[in-house]
């Protein structure tokens, strides 16, 4: 892999990619996102009641700064390699594509964005509802992170949202970067946003992904300013009757048993660089080191969901099922 054209281009390039996204079949009509700024935190909406099963697709820890020098190095910056194979998950039926934060290293800037991150991933930038990581905020207020991504990244003020992935399933987005957003915990805007959004979902299935993992066996095992910040929305996730928790980060892929009722997947596989795994954390039942690729997950009718790790080879890793059983006590 070379070295991404100069920022002048890649601007040039943005149109044609841009235009491009809207040609990909990905279902029915219904499936297209609006364009308009979401109210109140809701993601962009679908005209139709959203089909079953329903497939949605997630990574995070993905591109490499324009300016890496490590672009040739073998095994590294793969990020074209997983836009590829999430192309082709779209064009299969896939729709929801979910980046998991840290999407754009090392400053996330737009420029950076518009160099690399959309060189693999702007095709399916249609079907995609990002959250940020910490190195989105290296930049001022993530200014090019919710410039790149617009509506589907909410706006700086409020980058929670939600939406109604398939009947039965609610998904909520929400930012693990408190410092940057006023905070994560239950009297905080995001925190009594969430609560709000939980204590009538009416869906009986709820999905939430942020950044910072609660758990891991990766490089970040441990690390306390990582744990403190997920165990915040991880407790309002809980109390909510959350069912199925995705995080990023850490540069792995793991899946835990059961925690309070929540399945957590982490899926920090999206071509930047590998981790070690580093331990084995409590609960955790299947960890894979130094594979990119993405979590996809079939969410279907009756509370049910089917899970596999894909490699970036399109190997399936990983796969299995499980089902909804947490309980709202809001």
């Amino acid at each position: 892999m070379s070295k991404p054209h100069r920022r002048w281009q890649a601007t040039l390039a943005f149109t044609a990619v841009g235009a491009l996204a809207t040609s990909i079949l990905v279902g029915p009509a219904s499936s297209a996102l609006t364009e308009s700024a979401p109210t109140e935190g809701v993601a962009a909406s679908r005209g139709q009641p959203a089909r079953q099963p329903t497939t949605l697709i997630a990574t995070g820890d993905i591109a490499c700064d324009p300016d890496s020098p490590f672009f040739d190095s073998r095994g590294l910056c793969q990020q074209d390699r997983v836009g590829s194979l999430v192309t082709k998950l779209v064009r299969r039926g896939a729709e929801w594509f979910i980046p998991l934060g840290d999407v754009q290293y090392e400053t996330g800037s737009y420029g950076d964005f518009l160099a690399v991150y959309d060189e693999a991933f702007g095709g399916v930038r249609s079907v995609t509802q990002a959250i940020a990581g910490n190195h989105e905020y290296v930049t001022r207020r993530a200014r090019g992170y919710f410039r790149y991504f617009g509506a589907r990244a909410g706006n700086v003020e409020k980058p929670w949202r939600t939406f109604v992935a398939a009947r039965g399933w609610r998904v909520v987005l929400l930012d693990s970067n408190c410092e940057h957003v006023g905070g994560c915990g239950p009297r905080s805007p995001q925190g009594r946003w969430l609560q709000r959004q939980l204590a009538d979902s009416g869906q009986q299935c709820t999905l939430a992904a942020w950044h910072h993992p609660l758990q891991t066996s990766g490089e970040y095992a441990g690390h306390v300013d990582t744990y403190e910040r997920a165990l915040k929305l991880w407790k309002l996730a809980d109390a909510g009757g959350v069912d199925v928790v995705l995080n990023g980060h850490d540069h792995i892929y793991e899946r835990f048993a059961k925690k309070d009722g929540m399945e957590q997947f982490l899926v920090g596989t999206g071509g930047k660089n590998h981790y070690d795994i580093t331990t084995k954390s409590p609960g955790s039942q299947a960890r894979i080191g130094h594979r990119y690729g993405v979590l996809k997950l079939t969410l279907r009718s009756g509370g049910r969901y089917r899970h596999a790790f894909v490699t970036a080879s399109g190997v399936e890793l990983d796969a299995g099922h499980g089902s909804c059983a947490n309980r709202n006590t809001l």
